[in-house]
């Protein structure tokens, strides 16, 4: 039985009609829906958690990274991100300014300021609400399936923006996806990250980034040893510092891995369980080894398990690194990227690869699949090579990608086209009215 004799055979109501479903409310759905809203459509995002920011919260991974191309010291990121970001300093939940280019944090400020930011755009938000499937009628996508506190029940939309992080909503209805790194297969790590406070933050001061204390090269020294002699489990980084936090005497941690696929319900359950096993076996050796953190104490960890990677859609055009090394002009660019390549190890190792890249132009048909005429791709799962991938996955080039797949789809409701229909200079004249640096030139005249 398909997806449309279910939605029909249990006749579900249809609670709301829309003009966009904005899936998923992490960094990405947050842009994307207060973007589209903006634009004068009828907004509707569905997130299955009780509060917004995606990774940024239930993951507590930190820090924002994507605002700027560190290589050339340039802010490449404006419109709503920028605006989102602005709004957490001034409430006292971010630092955007600092010699080291990365942007810490205070989780909880992140989702007070999502809150706001949505309503003032006046769009809708479904919290507790997970969907369960989409229907589609040929090649147009009409009702998306939720299950919510009381029961399941279907919404009709005209449009839907799919930022659920592992594409679910492209999944269900058949866009065709690679699982990882291709042909293998394989996919970076899932991280349970945690924050610590009793930390003594004069002792860490030997770091990579000295702004953020991002990676601490002692430490890494320490762990080491344990791992050589068996003590420790495989860890990365280590990453500590600020990250989801900016609190006095606190740090984030980044540093534990778990292989395996997120998207099967088996494998993300070992990996949540051993995560929080391997959390508590590195920081007790850290405790016990690490003068700075011989105070130290878990203050909390990730309520999901931090993903990287899982599938990456196949879309009308592949981002390519070929483009991104030759400063190509993407005559659909919706914005810019610029975070260094940054693959951790797919094979169970700590190997990590970190390159440099120039800022590069996103294209929109990156994010549009074949199959459906009214659905958009969003966040770490559009279509590009997986080096390409590494750079594009974190989150302020999400944002950025939410905001430019935003105002499309209210373009595509606006105008009743689909997205394979946009114009790009209609597109980019909007983009660019919103403050969105469209195009490579757009940030080098900051």
């Amino acid at each position: 039985m398909d997806n449309h004799s279910v939605f029909l055979s249990k006749k579900l109501p249809v609670k709301a009609t829309v003009d966009v479903v904005v899936v998923g409310g992490g960094p990405a759905g947050i842009c994307a829906a207060a973007s589209a809203a903006r634009s004068g459509v009828k907004t509707l995002l569905i997130e299955k958690l009780g509060f917004l920011g995606g990774m940024a919260t239930a993951g507590l991974v930190g820090p924002l990274l994507g605002l700027y191309h560190w290589a050339s010291r340039t802010r490449i990121v404006g419109g709503v991100p920028y605006e989102f970001l602005q709004r957490m300093e001034a409430a006292g939940g971010a630092e955007i300014h600092n010699d080291g280019m990365l942007v810490p944090f205070e989780a909880e400020i992140l989702k007070c300021v999502a809150d706001d930011l949505l309503y003032a755009a006046g769009v809708e938000v479904l919290l507790h609400t997970t969907v369960v499937s989409a229907i589609l009628d040929e090649t147009k996508l009409t009702h998306i399936i939720v299950s919510g506190p009381e029961g399941m029940f279907a919404i009709e939309t005209n449009f839907c923006i799919d930022c659920s992080g592992d594409g679910f909503v492209a999944a269900d209805i058949g866009v065709p996806f690679a699982l990882g790194n291709e042909p293998e297969n394989v996919m970076m790590p899932m991280t349970t990250v945690f924050r610590i406070g009793g930390v003594d933050v004069s002792q860490m001061k030997d770091s990579e980034n000295p702004e953020t204390g991002y990676v601490v090269n002692s430490i890494r020294e320490v762990l080491n040893h344990g791992l050589e002699d068996g003590e420790i489990p495989l860890f990365g980084g280590p990453w500590i510092m600020r990250g989801s936090t900016l609190r006095k005497n606190q740090a984030f941690v980044n540093m534990v891995r778990q292989w395996g696929n997120p998207t099967d319900a088996w494998e993300i359950s070992k990996a949540e369980r051993a995560g929080r096993s391997d959390m508590d076996r590195l920081f007790g050796y850290l405790k016990a080894n690490v003068p700075a953190l011989a105070q130290a104490y878990i203050l909390d960890s990730g309520s999901s398990i931090g993903i990287r990677d899982s599938r990456h859609f196949k879309c009308m055009k592949k981002l390519t690194l070929e483009e991104a090394l030759g400063l190509a002009h993407q005559e659909d660019s919706i914005g810019l990227g610029g975070h260094i390549i940054d693959i951790h190890s797919t094979d169970g190792s700590t190997a990590q690869r970190r390159d440099t890249l120039p800022f590069y132009e996103m294209p929109l048909l990156s994010m549009v699949p074949s199959e459906c005429s009214n659905l958009l791709i969003c966040g770490r799962t559009i279509d590009a090579e997986y080096e390409m991938f590494a750079s594009l996955r974190v989150m302020v080039t999400c944002m950025v990608l939410g905001q430019g797949a935003g105002v499309a789809a209210a373009l595509c409701v606006e105008r009743r086209i689909g997205a394979q229909q946009i114009v790009p200079s209609v597109l980019q004249e909007r983009l660019k009215k919103a403050d969105v640096l469209v195009h490579r030139e757009d940030a080098e005249t900051i």
